[in-house]
């Protein structure tokens, strides 16, 4: 009786140390959660934090979206993982880095360090021969897009961007286009509740015509290769995209990349972990495996 009475004490000492920092999550080991092999946010988040692939944690869960990732982190107390910043919400903490909060003000005055572009591609010669898609470009150019990207949390990158003129008639009615999943809420998922409309609905509703366009939330990479390869009429990547990266996709004409906005990548944990900062060393200690328990970071 001694002995268990020994072990259960011991067991507590050492969770008290866990739950100063982990809010009671009955252990202390950190849970990597990370996005798959193509994600232009896991690619982002490696550049920026100066992590080699191969340096990974090998442990950490590969997930293939945006809501995978945070659903993850919800469900788990020793979770953390890393999103679009537009995508957060209060179901997850986002800690600061280097004491920086992640804020869309933060990513414009570049004091928040974790951000990355999002890049639209399309080929050239197809902006000149499709109107819709034309016009639905000029409408992400404009003034009227800036102020959708930015209800949305995420920051314009434009300047003196000219208001929206929508066509008297338009000869082709659909697109198809696709890539990203952390472009994919700003670019076709309505809030009703918050009053915001998506870049494609409010798009339609300026035009005033009947036209469909479908966004594939496929990945960054997929985005790349379908806009190259001419199945996209836009491809979108939640990364830097250089001419280089787009010519090892063989484009089959002439291409252009735009970069639609800017957006922070927030860094969360459950709600019930107490840890409110992290460096970006113990960030990126954390993703190579250096650091393996919350206890090491009180």
């Amino acid at each position: 009786m001694k002995k268990i009475l020994m072990s259960i004490g011991s067991l507590a000492m050492a969770c008290g140390l866990a739950f100063g920092i982990t809010a009671c999550a009955g252990t202390d080991s950190i849970n990597v959660y990370n996005r798959e092999s193509g994600s232009g946010t896991r690619d982002a988040f490696l550049e920026l934090l100066e992590i080699e692939d191969t340096d990974l944690v090998s442990a950490g869960a590969g997930l293939n979206t945006t809501g995978a990732v945070l659903n993850a982190v919800i469900d788990d107390p020793n979770g953390i993982g890393y999103i679009s910043l537009g995508s957060l919400d209060d179901t997850v903490k986002a800690v600061t880095i280097d004491g920086v909060e992640a804020t869309p003000a933060n990513v414009i005055n570049k004091t928040y360090s974790v951000w990355r572009p999002f890049e639209m591609i399309y080929l050239t010669a197809n902006r000149e021969e499709n109107d819709l898609l034309n016009d639905f470009l000029t409408y992400l150019e404009s003034a009227d897009a800036q102020e959708v990207l930015e209800e949305y949390g995420y920051v314009s990158t434009a300047t003196n961007a000219p208001a929206y003129e929508a066509p008297e008639s338009l000869t082709t009615t659909s697109l198809n286009i696709g890539g990203s999943t952390s472009v994919q809420e700003l670019m076709s998922v309505d809030k009703p509740d918050e009053g915001k409309t998506c870049l494609i609905t409010a798009y339609k509703e300026a035009c005033g015509l009947d036209v469909a366009i479908t966004y594939d939330g496929t990945g960054s990479g997929t985005g790349r290769q379908n806009a190259a390869n001419g199945t996209y009429d836009i491809g979108f990547a939640s990364a830097e995209v250089t001419e280089a990266d787009m010519e090892a996709e063989e484009p089959i004409g002439d291409f252009e990349i735009y970069q639609l906005c800017a957006d922070g990548i927030a860094i969360i944990v459950n709600n019930s972990n107490t840890i409110e900062n992290l460096t970006t060393e113990q960030l990126r200690n954390i993703y190579t495996g250096v650091v393996t328990s919350w206890s090491e970071l009180a």
